[in-house]
């Protein structure tokens, strides 16, 4: 139902105070919500499928019934002859009783899933091609030069009038990326406005069938310094702004649309940013079919299926992969048989697209799936992604292939590794190269091990394999360890695995275990653990040397608990030159800085060796870091920011 229905139907009756209590009440649990990425999102796809709804009922609706898709009240859906279901209960709205936007009343509305009502036909999707040439057209009348551009450290990077696109990206998302960036004039100055822009581009994304843009959620405390306001009063006004600005570039896409629809052209932009003269629109490239929808995951996992099986059909004759498994001690990884799945990508520039080509395979799909891009933002030009690179595949954890890891092979390429870009089945967050393989049809494992990167999961893996019990070796992939990947874990894990953390001993290794360490220690079963390749680059340098029983010997020789490694590291950084314990501003940092870590120590039973190894390394007596401690936690009180609510007693 519209929303000029909601209205009259509010100025019909008197309002209902204690209805209008719930609503409100309902609103603030909403917004209180919205402290996680699936609760941003879900509400911007709200927003996105409610068009016109405002700030107050989108985040009304993804509190109550976020799935909803055609909403009326009951004197609605019963004018169209359809009848609300016995027992439903309606989703509570707010519809204005005045222009002042002050006063509100409370309307029941139901969705077409709550009524016999046949659901209304799902509507078409846009055509990929004129939506990506419409949004050309719209930033060359912004002024703005748009390029795609090779080896790009993100994304997309803009810098006034020019905007780079990263050339790897499939179409699709490119296209959601060049979205942010017009949406940024329309948005007012501040702090939020990158985040507004960002979801902006998913609302309008999801409204074009385009791939959605990952849109950071809004953290209005860091705002508050700059502007006035709550916190809650600050995310409404956020919403607010979002969802007007995505229905203003909505409407100027649709009109781009129409305007060019009425023409037969297309319009195109020169590389200085201004618009060329239209000309005939060419056949597509991106032939979609029947059979290639583009929301659907199956013909995604179909694809990299078949790109797998092509890959590995070119490891055997490849001299540059053979000698670089061998320099890094895993060429058993490359037995057909193995679960690992390595293949080679060839170096031609579209090898691999001509063959998937000529096994049915239409070019949406494939961008789809990030194995191909495009030259150019209008479509033209597709080639390979992944270039003379030794392939590893990244499984979805029912075992489905869902992108790829590559490691070149050239030696000319400034990115050694380069992952699938974000697809509808690939984000690199919320999966571990390695976990699905090695869990097929294995007991509950006795410890995860993560480690930084493909080619030391394998390694690891090998030097494990003559270990007691079973060992599961991952690895993030070109990420920080993740509280989704730390989940994965957890569901394959039993009530006693252990979760074992590998960090290199060079300053990136040290950088990740700070960035792993909070997250690690909220493993909810075994022991959490460190371990290292002691005198070694990494676990891969540490097989070639030692061999996989030995390499296994020293990874367990070295494992201890992943509290004591922190402090060890933080303790080393705090003090490059050595601790004075005659200086008491020095103890006195040295408490504050072992204290997090005891805390830790002490939920896991290792707070004698925790004491015992700082005592050591600090050259005190034991009671001394443990009464330091205990009377940094006297000395501050738990609101101000320390990890712990209570003390700790000797």
């Amino acid at each position: 139902m519209a929303n000029g229905d909601e209205r009259a139907t509010a100025r019909m009756r008197p309002p209902s105070q204690a209805l209008l209590h719930d609503a409100m009440l309902t609103l603030q649990l909403a917004i209180a919500d919205l402290d996680s990425p699936p609760a941003w999102h879900r509400l911007l796809d709200v927003a996105a499928r409610h068009r016109g709804r405002g700030a107050r009922n989108a985040l009304l609706i993804a509190r109550q019934r976020p799935d909803a898709t055609e909403l009326a009240t009951h004197d609605r859906w019963r004018a169209r002859g359809a009848r609300v279901r016995r027992g439903e209960r309606g989703l509570m709205l707010l519809a204005p009783l005045d222009g002042t936007g002050d006063a509100f009343d409370v309307v029941r509305v139901f969705d077409v899933a709550q009524t016999d009502a046949v659901p209304a036909p799902r509507r078409p999707s846009h055509d990929l091609v004129p939506v990506v040439a419409a949004l050309a057209a719209l930033a060359g009348e912004a002024g703005l030069t748009v390029r795609l551009r090779q080896g790009l450290h993100s994304a997309v990077r803009a810098d006034r009038d020019r905007v780079e696109l990263a050339a790897e990206l499939p179409l699709s998302a490119a296209a959601g990326l060049l979205v942010a960036q017009l949406a940024l004039p329309v948005l007012p100055d501040g702090p939020a406005r990158s985040v507004q822009a960002s979801a902006v581009a998913h609302v309008v994304a999801r409204r074009f069938g385009l791939q959605p843009v990952d849109a950071p959620v809004p953290q209005p405390r860091q705002w508050a310094v700059v502007r006035a306001g709550t916190t809650a009063d600050l995310l409404m006004e956020t919403i607010a702004v979002i969802i007007r600005s995505a229905d203003a570039v909505t409407a100027r896409l649709e009109r781009a649309l129409a305007r060019s629809a009425a023409s037969g052209t297309v319009p195109t932009q020169r590389p200085g940013g201004r618009r060329t003269l239209p000309r005939q629109r060419p056949a597509p490239v991106l032939d979609a079919g029947p059979d290639a929808d583009q929301g659907d995951q199956a013909a995604l996992y179909a694809v990299n299926a078949a790109a797998a099986a092509f890959y590995a059909s070119k490891l055997a004759p490849s001299r540059a992969a053979a000698a670089y498994l061998r320099s890094r001690g895993i060429t058993a990884a490359a037995d057909p048989d193995s679960s690992w799945q390595l293949g080679v990508a060839p170096a031609g520039g579209d090898v691999l697209l001509r063959h998937l080509r000529s096994l049915g395979f239409t070019d949406r799909v494939m961008l789809d799936a990030g194995l191909v891009a495009a030259s150019e933002l209008h479509g033209r030009g597709l080639y390979d992604v992944f270039r003379d690179r030794l392939v590893f595949p990244v499984h979805a954890p029912d075992g489905r292939i869902a992108g790829f890891t590559g490691r070149d092979l050239s030696g000319r390429s400034r990115a050694k590794f380069y992952n699938t870009p974000q697809t509808p089945i690939f984000h690199k967050g919320e999966l571990l190269y390695g976990l699905a393989p090695q869990l097929r049809g294995r007991r509950t494992p006795t410890r995860f091990l993560v480690v930084e990167g493909p080619t030391d999961a394998i390694a690891a893996h090998l030097a494990y394999r003559s270990a007691a019990g079973s060992t599961v070796v991952v690895a993030p992939g070109g990420t920080a360890f993740t509280s989704a990947q730390l989940a994965l874990l957890a569901a394959a894990a039993g009530a006693d695995t252990s979760l074992v953390m590998c960090f290199d001993a060079d300053p990136a290794g040290v950088k990740a275990l700070e960035r792993a360490y909070p997250l690690a220690m909220s493993w909810p079963h075994g022991r959490v653990l460190g371990t290292g390749p002691e005198g070694f680059k990494d676990i891969a340098e540490l097989l070639a040397a030692r061999g996989a029983q030995a390499a296994g010997r020293d990874l367990l020789a070295a494992e201890r608990p992943l509290a004591l490694l922190g402090v060890e590291r933080a303790l080393d950084r705090a003090f490059p030159d050595g601790f004075h314990a005659d200086w008491p501003e020095a103890r006195v940092r040295a408490n504050r800085i072992v204290a997090p870590y005891l805390l830790d120590a002490v939920r896991h039973g290792d707070v004698d060796l925790l004491l015992a190894s700082v005592a050591a390394r600090l050259r005190v007596a034991p009671h001394e870091i443990s009464q330091g401690v205990v009377q940094h936690f006297e000395d501050v009180p738990p609101e101000s920011g320390s990890r712990t609510a209570g003390k700790i007693t000797s």
